[in-house]
């Protein structure tokens, strides 16, 4: 996966997500709790290995996400 931001607000972590979709990326928003705030995060993605993930970063910073950092599953 490629993180493009986290959010305070549903209906800005919405806004990225359609972006991207118009794009042409596959994006995604989940829902995350920290402490008492719930955040959302937006990803694209996903991909099945960290090559194709780094791929997929540089398309997305070279589309003006200059953010976008790859994640690692633990």
């Amino acid at each position: 996966m490629v993180q493009l931001g986290v959010f305070g607000e549903h209906g800005n972590a919405d806004r990225l997500a359609q972006q991207l979709k118009g794009q042409g990326f596959h994006a995604l928003v989940s829902g995350i709790s920290s402490g008492k705030r719930s955040l959302w995060r937006v990803r694209a993605g996903p991909v099945a290995q960290r090559s194709a993930a780094e791929q997929l970063r540089a398309r997305l910073r070279a589309a003006g996400h200059t953010g976008a950092m790859t994640i690692v599953p633990k």
